[in-house]
């Protein structure tokens, strides 16, 4: 189970890279990079005591961070400052992992 967290995170950034970068246009691309990304950040909440990828609060980020990657288009709330929250997540995330606290 805990492996396909990182299956699932691996998918949604493969998509997430290759989508803008050949340009792809598909109906539903949204939808499906959304629901990857909640899936995934659920698994890593779920996980997130036996996985040691950069430790328990990285991972708690990393899933709480796709959790809201995934729900804010799904939801469609326009929240003024989100793209600066989801940074300031990102940022977070990437230096707790990095620094395997």
């Amino acid at each position: 189970m805990k492996n396909l967290a990182v299956i699932l995170l691996a998918i949604w950034l493969i998509i997430m890279g290759l989508v803008p970068l050949l340009n792809l246009r598909l109906p539903s691309i949204d939808l499906i990079l959304a629901l990857l990304a909640i899936a995934a950040g659920v698994l890593f909440l779920f996980n997130s005591t036996k996985l040691r990828l950069g430790g328990k609060y990285g991972i708690i980020f990393l899933g709480i961070y796709l959790i809201l990657v995934g729900l804010l288009p799904l939801l469609t709330i326009n929240l003024p400052a989100s793209g600066l929250i989801l940074n300031i997540l990102a940022i977070a995330t990437g230096v707790l992992l990095l620094l395997k606290r």
